[in-house]
């Protein structure tokens, strides 16, 4: 929060100088300008899913590896989760999976077998609402101990991993985020597969645009759309067409170099 009043203050006393030292509409409409920048500037931050600002964020690793790392949201899915395990153990791809804290809760024993597979289990807040982006210290703090605290349940360690619904990141989360020591993931690039119906778009758009150490963002569940097909569809092609282009895959710790459990 502290990082946001560097923001704030220089802009509230920038407005207020205006008014003083200004006359008029002029003035009024200066102050207005000032804070209204001001806002945007914190706007940008919070919805910049790669910002550091708040919390350390990483998205794509250092250096020219020929290497890149796909990451799953919002399971597990009891429907498709499963089936992305399969296209993942086929092809033999290492993945990490941000999971909902509520869904870890209703099946622990895929959240096992995610683990067991070799894939990555990581924080993605307890309940994924759209209210998560308007809580303070408390509720945030509630949010990721108890998605850390089912994680646990299921495979025995807690995720020191945290991706924010949407990747994005108010000041008090990077408090919260600090203060428990999770580190936050973005992306280089996604394939909006939540969203998109058609496989050939989102498989096109990851392809297209992935670079050397890049971090991937796919889905196997959703609040949005419920249906996975067209992200079981793309996936086996995204894998045969980045590893086409020279790509290697590996698991997000290894990319990173980080240490994903505490």
């Amino acid at each position: 929060m502290i990082k946001s009043l560097l923001i704030k203050v220089p802009g509230v006393l920038a407005a207020i100088a205006i008014l003083v030292f200004g006359h008029g509409l002029g003035a009024w409409l200066g102050a207005l300008a000032v804070l209204a920048c001001c806002l945007a500037l914190l706007a940008l931050i919070v919805f910049n899913v790669n910002s550091s600002f708040w919390a350390q964020t990483l998205w794509r690793a250092d250096g020219n590896a020929a290497s890149v790392a796909l990451t799953f949201d919002d399971g597990p899915d009891p429907e498709s989760t499963p089936r992305v395990l399969e296209v993942l153990r086929t092809k033999r791809v290492p993945a990490a999976f941000f999971v909902v804290g509520e869904s870890v809760r209703a099946h622990p024993a895929l959240v096992a077998r995610i683990d067991a597979d070799g894939h990555l289990v990581a924080n993605h807040s307890d309940h994924h609402g759209m209210g998560f982006h308007f809580k303070l210290w408390t509720a945030a703090r509630r949010e990721l101990s108890a998605c850390n605290a089912a994680i646990r349940a299921a495979i025995g360690r807690e995720p020191r991993l945290f991706r924010s619904p949407q990747g994005f990141k108010n000041p008090a989360l990077g408090d919260v985020l600090r203060e428990m020591g999770f580190l936050t993931i973005g992306w280089q690039v996604r394939g909006l597969d939540a969203i998109e119906p058609d496989p050939k778009r989102i498989v096109r758009r990851i392809v297209s645009n992935v670079k050397s150490g890049g971090v991937i963002q796919m889905h196997d569940g959703s609040l949005t759309r419920r249906d996975r097909q067209a992200t079981l569809d793309a996936l086996p092609a995204v894998i045969d067409q980045i590893r086409a282009a020279g790509l290697e895959f590996v698991r997000l710790d290894a990319l990173l170099r980080i240490e994903p459990y505490r």
